[in-house]
């Protein structure tokens, strides 16, 4: 799961809910993306590219695909 610092739609701690009631998953994690780097409004709106990213090379390394 990825989650933006300053998104002010969805408080983090729902999404730190989220996984720790991932509990039959050993893949489940939860990457925040802070102010400084970028990606941390909603759904990461102010550089919608760094979460998509992320979440595409997780998918790749989970699914053994190419990754960036």
């Amino acid at each position: 799961m990825v989650h933006g610092e300053n998104d002010r739609q969805v408080a983090l701690s729902h999404a730190r809910k989220i996984i720790s009631g991932a509990v039959n998953s050993i893949d489940a994690e939860l990457r925040v993306f802070s102010l400084r780097e970028g990606a941390a409004e909603h759904c990461g709106i102010d550089v919608m590219s760094m979460q998509a990213e992320y979440v595409f090379d997780w998918a790749a390394r989970i699914l053994g695909g190419i990754r960036a």
